[in-house]
């Protein structure tokens, strides 16, 4: 039996997701993938600038290392593609959504502690590949399924968290990071 999402966006209800014509959620899905597609290169841009062993050093990311982060990207991108997936076959109802925030922690701590000796090129690939398998599965989705509630969230509303938002974060915090040991090296 699926858990049910306690946690919404602020100020979200379902009654809020409003009709919206196929035509609308097709050119939702074209500047999702777009912006999406702007954001990895942004992050592919600022991890070529990092040394490898930057990228590898542990706990520069709180706890993690941004390889760490890396890997914890590509799980939840991953788990949007199981998701989509369902939503295609009809078994949106099947989702899990973590009721607390320690249960996402658990899933993150899990998804980060499985990947900690993959080797950064390997990882990598995978993040490539989890990016192309979203793409691809939000793609196949009928236009009318993207603003959906009955899974418990339109996918309108979770997928930006899932890909777009998520990376925008960590990549902030990485460049944060990067830009203050430049500065205490100077």
């Amino acid at each position: 039996m699926a858990v049910v999402e306690r946690f919404r966006p602020a100020g979200y209800h379902p009654s809020m997701a409003r009709a919206r014509s196929a035509r609308s959620l097709v050119a939702w899905r074209r500047q999702f993938v777009a912006r999406i597609g702007r954001s990895r290169a942004a992050t592919q841009a600022l991890l070529a600038k990092l040394p490898r062993e930057a990228i590898e050093r542990s706990r520069t990311q709180g706890a993690w290392s941004i390889k760490d982060v890396l890997a914890h990207v590509a799980a939840w991108e991953e788990e949007g593609i199981r998701r989509l997936r369902l939503i295609a076959r009809g078994r949106g109802d099947r989702m899990v959504w973590y009721e607390t925030m320690a249960e996402a922690d658990r899933y993150n701590a899990r998804a980060v502690r499985a990947a900690r000796r993959t080797p950064l090129p390997r990882l990598l690939a995978r993040l490539a590949r989890a990016r192309t398998g979203l793409v691809a599965a939000l793609r196949r989705l009928p236009p009318r399924a993207l603003s959906d509630p009955t899974p418990g969230l339109p996918v309108t509303v979770w997928l930006r968290e899932f890909a777009w938002t998520h990376e925008r974060g960590h990549r902030q915090e990485i460049r944060d990071w990067w830009r203050a040991q430049r500065r205490r090296r100077a």
